[in-house]
């Protein structure tokens, strides 16, 4: 029996925006079965990370992607869509005359 493997790993992801470094050397891994939640302040970097896991973002030069075992270049939403990536993002506009069944 073979032990499970990391279904994604990203290494050493780093991202700057002009002089600001939103990133800095961030690893993730995610194994078969995990739930996983990012949390952390307003500028944490919690947004940045899975944009550029989801392709809207790309990460500055020297970090690593890997899916199921393979390095990977995700380079838009659709080289993600293909890897079978898929981010749900916060939507903080709700339509309050709706029901919470109908928001979601």
């Amino acid at each position: 029996m073979s032990e499970a493997a990391p279904i994604l790993e990203m290494r050493g992801i780093s991202k700057t925006f002009g002089a600001v470094r939103a990133l800095r050397g961030v690893d993730l891994t995610v194994w078969p079965g995990e739930i996983h939640a990012l949390m952390g302040e307003n500028g944490a970097g919690k947004s940045t990370l899975m944009k550029i896991l989801s392709g809207a973002y790309h990460a500055d030069p020297g970090g690593r992607m890997l899916v199921d075992g393979r390095e990977v270049a995700i380079v838009s939403p659709l080289d993600a869509l293909r890897l079978g990536v898929a981010v749900i993002y916060q939507e903080l506009s709700l339509a309050p005359n709706l029901s919470v069944q109908q928001n979601v």
